[in-house]
């Protein structure tokens, strides 16, 4: 058994927390967003708003969730050396859907 690949990462908190240090901030302004972006919608009406902004509206909650739930799973993998790069890509990842989310929201098409 090759036991570099078992032995405990101790660098593994570093990119978890760098990640959660910048994840919840932009996580915490998200989730705002989402909550005022059914606003977006006062022009139109619920019923005639154009498919673009119904769709950002619905893209925004689920990009948001997948960021929560990759930023957990992040913490949640083994502090083993051989996990050190799904805990990076789930970390990276995790700030890209927050980045996302943030970014439809910040740019949603006229109603």
């Amino acid at each position: 058994m090759n036991h570099t690949n078992s032995a405990r990462d101790d660098r593994a908190w570093l990119v978890r927390s760098l990640t959660t240090l910048v994840m919840l901030p932009l996580l915490f302004m998200d989730f705002v967003s989402i909550g005022l972006s059914p606003m977006a919608t006062d022009s139109c009406g619920p019923d005639h708003c154009s498919q673009a902004l119904n769709n950002a509206l619905m893209a925004a909650p689920i990009l948001w969730l997948t960021a929560v739930v990759l930023l957990i799973v992040s913490w949640v993998l083994p502090s083993r050396t051989r996990f050190s790069p799904a805990r990076t890509t789930t970390a990276v990842l995790s700030l890209g859907a927050g980045l996302l989310t943030f970014a439809v929201l910040a740019n949603l098409p006229n109603g």
